[in-house]
């Protein structure tokens, strides 16, 4: 996607230099035509991609993160304690970040430039969007929904109880067996992983090969969006 979206930053930005006068204008964008398409490429289309970008950006500490959380969930000393809710609360606020950047472009679809079905550049834009959209949309959500299926097995497995009626120290003569490994996983639901709970090694498999297709699936999307976008741009300029 950097490919075709730096040449689509490129072509408008082709404007300015063949502009004959030396208006100041905004860095993002700088199509001069006023033609619906080229300014709802400017104020939309390419505000939208860069929050696409960001979430991108985040992402990649999500799958740095997804291995690490494995070999906690496995950990039999770990994995009802205070490291994987710290883990879970890390992808968490991945999740949250990814969604408020999917914002950005559910706001530009609800702009009223968009929504002129007589002109083919415009529609053009809008199924781009929609198609940029669904797949930024779509990632979050699977997201944020491995992270609510974890902590319900972390509540399900059992939490240690450190509250107040449980007494500062344990009885010297009280040594208690870490809590047994939660029994396997044999299905998932449909686009989420498969994690075995007691192996740390094929769980960490089972998350990367989930986190790639999620990034294939968007790298997929976000490479049609952009070339949609393209000859768009270099109309505008």
């Amino acid at each position: 996607m950097l490919q075709i979206f730096a040449a689509v930053l490129a072509a408008v930005t082709v404007a300015q230099a063949a502009a004959p006068d030396a208006s100041p204008l905004p860095e993002i964008g700088r199509v001069r035509s006023t033609a619906p398409a080229c300014a709802a490429l400017r104020d939309l289309v390419l505000p939208s991609f860069s929050a696409a970008q960001r979430a991108d950006a985040r992402f990649l500490e999500t799958r740095a993160r997804l291995p690490r959380y494995a070999e906690i969930a496995s950990d039999p000393e770990h994995r009802n304690g205070v490291f994987r809710d710290s883990a879970l609360a890390k992808l968490d606020a991945d999740a949250t970040a990814m969604l408020n950047e999917s914002l950005w472009l559910d706001k530009a679809l609800r702009d009223p430039r968009l929504k002129d079905t007589s002109d083919p550049q415009v529609v053009a834009e809008r199924e781009g969007l929609q198609q940029l959209y669904a797949v930024q949309k779509t990632r979050a959500s699977q997201l944020q929904e491995f992270v609510m299926r974890e902590r319900i097995a972390t509540v399900r497995n059992g939490i240690p109880d450190n509250g107040a009626f449980g007494g500062h120290m344990p009885p010297a003569s009280v040594v208690e067996d870490p809590p047994p490994a939660p029994p396997p996983v044999l299905n998932a639901p449909r686009g989420m992983p498969r994690l075995t709970g007691n192996n740390a090694l094929v769980d960490k498999a089972s998350l990367n090969e989930w986190s790639l297709n999620m990034a294939a699936a968007v790298r997929i999307g976000e490479n049609q969006a952009a070339k949609a976008f393209l000859p768009i741009a270099k109309s505008c300029s």
